[in-house]
Order: structure tokens, then sequence, then C-alpha cells
């Protein structure tokens, strides 16, 4: 897909119409090459209520300032540990505090609230963060969700059946809300859907929110990089994309018995991984590799190589850890 292909954007809703809404609790929504790491997916969302409309993830774009100019001003960041966001409902974390007073969240931060359902009103008028985002939530609006504001499709999403349910998102009017020539990726379109229609924003799972070096949904290890041809051209900052390294951790870990306490909290509640063709072609084509049918051709064997040993490694992780659910 393309920046502005909608098919990203009305595919949930038109699965969830499909399948019925009786028929699914959850629905994984990600890209093509992203990977669910199902285990620790199952895990997260024990605790969690399906009829809640929750839209989870801890990958969001943002701007990498937010000081009440324009969002265009500043580059994007994905992910971005200060995007707006709530936790769960009745979030019970022991590292979590209700009145937003956790000594885990640095002093004067965004202390993301309990969304029961997440919406601005939450996000802004919570208690914990007055006046954070703007007196009149200005600064937030400005982001405009889906625009300067989304979840990275290829870090992938957990939407509720709730979700679907919302009597502003049935099928019928959301088939009729795409714009084809809408020039943004559909991941995008998807969240300006959810907030436009039905006033919803993000929910971080929350176990990444307390404990800075998780991130559940695509973690990365490398630090700044640029290599796609938009992310030079937008100005983004790209903080995951690091299946390898995932295929590393998980590699010693099984191997050497243990790989470190940060790397084992880590390989336990990661979620998914986003391995994007074009960078498993930096460390996986030859370099006389010019015919560019030959090219798309060792990318997608190096993607599917790479999916099938995440898949098999992250299994004998689990089985060793006995981590393994029924």
């Amino acid at each position: 897909m393309k920046a502005g292909d909608v098919r990203a954007g009305v595919t949930p809703f038109l699965a969830a119409h499909l399948h019925g809404y009786d028929n699914f609790k959850w629905m994984l929504y990600g890209d093509d090459d992203t990977v669910f790491f199902v285990d620790n997916v199952l895990d997260m969302l024990e605790d969690l209520d399906h009829n809640m409309p929750y839209f989870l993830t801890d990958h969001l774009w943002f701007p990498d300032q937010f000081d009440g100019q324009p969002a265009e001003a500043h580059r994007k960041m994905h992910p971005n540990r200060s995007a707006p966001r709530c936790l769960p409902c009745n979030y019970p974390d022991p590292l979590h505090a209700p009145d937003g007073t956790s000594s885990h969240v640095p002093a004067g931060s965004y202390r993301a609230p309990e969304g029961c359902p997440c919406t601005l009103e939450t996000i802004c008028r919570g208690a914990d963060n007055p006046g954070y985002w703007g007196q009149e939530c200005q600064w937030l609006k400005a982001a405009y969700p889906g625009m300067w504001y989304f979840e990275h499709g290829g870090a992938g999403a957990i939407l509720s059946v709730g979700l679907f349910r919302h009597p502003q998102l049935n099928w019928t009017k959301m088939e009729k809300l795409f714009d084809v020539d809408g020039g943004v990726s559909g991941d995008a379109q998807f969240m300006a859907a959810v907030y436009q229609e039905a006033g919803l924003l993000p929910t971080d799972p929350g176990y990444g929110y307390y404990r800075p070096n998780i991130t559940l949904f695509d973690p990365g290890w490398r630090g700044e990089q640029t290599k796609g041809p938009e992310d030079s051209e937008w100005g983004v900052v790209d903080l995951g994309n690091d299946p390898t390294a995932i295929v590393d951790k998980l590699q010693r870990a099984v191997t050497e018995g243990e790989c470190g306490k940060d790397c084992e909290d880590s390989l336990q509640h990661m979620l998914t991984t986003h391995i994007r063709a074009r960078y498993v072609d930096n460390n996986g084509l030859p370099n006389n590799m010019t015919s560019e049918s030959h090219a798309v051709q060792h990318q997608h064997q190096a993607t599917v190589k790479l999916q099938q040993r995440l898949s098999s490694l992250f299994q004998q992780y689990v089985e060793q850890r006995g981590l393994q659910r029924d």
C-alpha cells in the first residue's frame, strides 16, 4: 500500500461487519509484514474488557516537540512516548497511581489518565493535566488526529469489538467516509475516522508507559534512523523497526538461558514487530542485485525467512520459560 491508500483504513470496519460483532472480541490490526507475538498479546488482553471501545497501541506518531507552534514546524517522531494517550480503565499496574502521582512519570510530563473510554475530554481535562495541552486543549487539537498524530500501522494495534459497536462507527456510515485521494496513509485515515466520528483516541496497554526501556508495539533499539524515502522527505524520526535485534535477543535467550533483566522483560511483553522489506533489503540483498524485479523477489524471500525465524525462536523461548498458553 502507499500513502493515501484507503484499504488500511476501511478494512477493519469491513472485517468487523463481515465477521459479525458477536463472533470476535479483539481484532489484530497491522500491515502484511507486521508480526504479532500472540502468547504475549493474550496475556496483555486477559484483564481488559473487550466491550470497552479500545484502540490499543503505544506506537504513535507525534511531533518531537510540542510548544504551541504549528505541528508542521517540528519533526514527526514514532514511537513518541510524549504522544497523548490514556491508560486502560481500572489499570492494575503496581506502578500506577490513579491520582497521577507515580514517581515513575517524570515531574512536569504528561500523565496518562485512565480512559473509560479514552476521549479528548478525558485527556485534556484530567485532574493530573490541567492546561498541559493548552487551556482549551488547542495544542492537542492542532496536532489533528490522523495527520500529525496517529498510530503507526506497521507497528500494529489491537481493536476491541466495543470499538466497532460504537453507534457512530457502524459499517453503513464508515464505508462512505474514506477519501480515495486523501493523501495520507490508510492507518492515519483510520484514526482520523475513529476520532472525528466517535471522539475516541488511543489507549496505551500500560506496561511500557511506566517502564522507559519497554515498547510493546514494534520495539526498536537502534536509535534515530532515516531509511525510507518518505522518512527523509517528511523529516521523520524513526525509533522502531528493529526485528533483527529481536532475533538476536531471542537467540541469546534461547541458547544462553537468559539475556539480562531488561531483555527478558522486553521479550515477555513485546506484542509486535514490523518487518519492512526495504529494511531487510539493507541486510539481505547482494551488492550486485540491480534488477528491480529480482530485488523485489529477494526482499520478499528475506522477509518471509525473517518472519519464520522470529516465529521459531519465539516459540522456543516461550516453551523454555513455560509461558505457553493453553
